[in-house]
């Protein structure tokens, strides 16, 4: 048997007694649990917003860092795109493709005008004449013991004054074409035939057409011997 410990009595069968001291107390317990359950709510729901918070901060920070790793790509690419052409060039050397080269060497309306000539003066289609094209370069390079024709890019130098004007003009005259910028560009050859390897260096200029990018150019570029004889159409 429990009895009141405010006034007495004897509590009910649920253990409480309906005296005033005890009902006040019971709502003060009742506030009490309404006020704890209310904190922990908004502790919950505050913990939730950090969360939140958290993860939205990280989501940007590596937005930002993947959006700044595209620029600086970008600013690289476009910093590095004048080699294309000479790279394109030796591989289309090394591979017999005739197409490769004639991308790396001409502009758009200068490659279709190859296109119909080159195939028309030999009675054939260009398809045609790419395949004997392909097979005359593999042809050169094994009668001269070539295995393969490897290029380093070693300084640039960018056109300016008379030297520009006379890049523009070439381009100007022999295809229509207008040149955004031009740079003479040192370059290493490293040829490696079947029984040994040499070494050429020299300068090479390439361009910048308007709306075709960067294009080698035989204009003011030193003369070697295999690149005349294996881009030769």
């Amino acid at each position: 048997m429990a009895f009141c410990k405010y006034c007495g009595n004897e509590l009910d069968k649920d253990g409480k007694c309906t005296c005033k001291r005890s009902e006040e107390e019971a709502k003060k317990d009742i506030m009490k649990e309404k006020k704890s359950a209310s904190t922990e709510k908004r502790t919950a729901v505050s913990s939730s917003e950090n969360k939140s918070k958290k993860t939205l901060v990280i989501v940007c920070v590596v937005a930002v860092l993947l959006l700044a790793g595209i620029i600086a790509g970008l600013i690289i690419h476009g910093m590095n795109a004048y080699k294309k052409p000479i790279k394109e060039m030796v591989k289309g050397i090394n591979r017999g493709d005739t197409e490769k080269i004639v991308s790396a060497m001409y502009s758009d309306n200068a490659a279709a005008e190859i296109r119909l000539t080159k195939a028309r003066d030999r009675g054939m289609k260009w398809d045609e004449f790419v395949e004997q094209n392909d097979k005359s370069i593999d042809t050169i390079r094994s009668s001269r013991n070539i295995k393969k024709i490897k290029v380093d890019i070693l300084a640039k130098e960018k056109l300016d004054g008379s030297n520009l004007t006379e890049i523009e003009k070439y381009y100007s005259d022999k295809y229509d074409e207008e040149v955004k910028k031009a740079y003479r560009v040192e370059v290493k050859f490293t040829i490696k035939y079947k029984d040994n390897t040499d070494t050429q260096s020299g300068w090479i200029t390439v361009a910048k057409v308007k709306d075709d990018g960067w294009k080698y150019t035989e204009a003011g570029s030193d003369t070697f011997d295999f690149v005349r004889d294996l881009t030769m159409f």
